[in-house]
């Protein structure tokens, strides 16, 4: 629903007061991320009439949150209103994993999450080493929980080598691997996979992480129905 709403325009050193059409308010809050009818603070700001963006201050007001955010509008191509492009800040949603990952590796969900909140910003060529960093730890926590005999072996050796001497299931062993395959290259000077890049290495991770769940559900489900008390 279209807003009518006064700005405030800077000429130089100079603010006036004008009236202009915004196309509707956020939805949503970007630090809490639920759905919300925000509050608006009437604080508004445009550097000119021709540069924009048009920037509005709202509250959130959910009252665990009551967060200030700014609307962020661009001038419609099609009419004088402007149209509501984005809020900021934005925080992104952490992911919750399963209990069977979060305890394997809770290391390996925190760093998940933080090369998620850089990507988030923009910032792939940090995120890249940040997800080959959190496969790491992925598959040697997996493999220190399953060999603990052999731990300081799977600590000390690299990945690569670590996922083919170590990872008997290869479901897992076969994903991780190509996963490292290409953590290496967003770490690596000279990338060796050129038609893959940040998506194909999360896709990987995510499918490591799906056959280790599997692996760990199965156990699970084996150990609480043992043989033995099957009907004939």
């Amino acid at each position: 629903m279209s807003r009518r709403v006064d700005v405030v325009v800077k000429e130089g050193n100079r603010a006036r007061s004008t009236a202009h059409t915004v196309d509707s308010f956020p939805d949503e809050c970007p630090l809490c991320h639920r759905g919300i009818e925000p509050i608006f603070t009437e604080v508004t700001h445009m550097a000119t009439e021709q540069a924009g963006p048009l920037q509005l201050v709202f509250r959130c007001p959910r009252g665990d949150c009551q967060s200030f955010f700014i609307g962020m509008y661009e001038k419609s191509p099609f009419s004088a209103a402007f149209n509501l492009i984005g809020s900021a800040p934005n925080v992104p949603h952490d992911r919750e994993f399963s209990k069977h990952i979060s305890t394997i590796s809770p290391i390996f969900c925190k760093i998940v999450n933080e090369a998620h909140h850089a990507e988030s910003k923009g910032w792939a060529l940090v995120a890249g080493p940040g997800y080959r960093k959190a496969l790491e730890f992925l598959v040697k926590d997996y493999l220190c929980r399953l060999k603990p005999d052999l731990s300081d072996k799977i600590k000390a050796a690299q990945l690569g080598p670590c996922i083919e001497s170590f990872v008997d299931n290869d479901k897992i062993k076969q994903m991780a691997k190509r996963a490292a395959w290409l953590g290496n290259d967003e770490t690596h000077y000279v990338r060796k996979w050129e038609d893959h890049d940040l998506p194909g290495l999360k896709h990987l991770i995510e499918l490591t992480v799906r056959w280790i769940e599997m692996e760990e559900m199965t156990k699970q489900a084996m150990k609480e129905m043992p043989e033995g008390k099957e009907q004939s």
